[in-house]
């Protein structure tokens, strides 16, 4: 398998969270799920718009296990922002099967100075 091409067109020089946000994106599209969950708080709830939350960090882990078959093969990020608890990351995902999806994830941490994801929403178009 190729290595994912990175478009990342965002400043993250001397921001931690943002530094953060931007691997976990990086962990999320590439499936590094054992990188991902080391920042997952043990009671996470990810909540992808127009499904069910998933409750937990084994539930998490599991619901992206079964993601794994399309992997990306590019990933953009045009911005990522961050105040105290909350962070958030836009961009754009080129699949291996040539589908494009536009993304946008809102973290909120366990608190502003944890690394520890405590939600996540995530909103996803299929584009192409």
């Amino acid at each position: 398998m190729q290595s994912m091409k990175l478009n990342i067109q965002t400043d993250c020089g001397n921001a931690p969270k943002k530094e953060l946000i931007r691997d976990l994106t990086i962990y999320f599209v590439s499936y590094d799920l054992e990188k991902a969950m080391e920042y997952m708080d043990e009671n996470v709830v990810w909540t992808l718009v127009g499904d069910k939350p998933i409750k937990g960090k084994g539930p998490f882990a599991a619901a992206l296990k079964e993601m794994m078959g399309n992997k990306a093969a590019e990933l953009t990020i045009y911005s990522i922002l961050t105040h105290g608890k909350e962070a958030a990351v836009n961009g754009e995902m080129t699949m291996e099967d040539g589908s494009v999806f536009g993304f946008a994830d809102f973290y909120e941490f366990t608190s502003a100075g944890s690394s520890k994801v405590k939600n996540i929403r995530s909103y996803v178009i299929h584009k192409k």
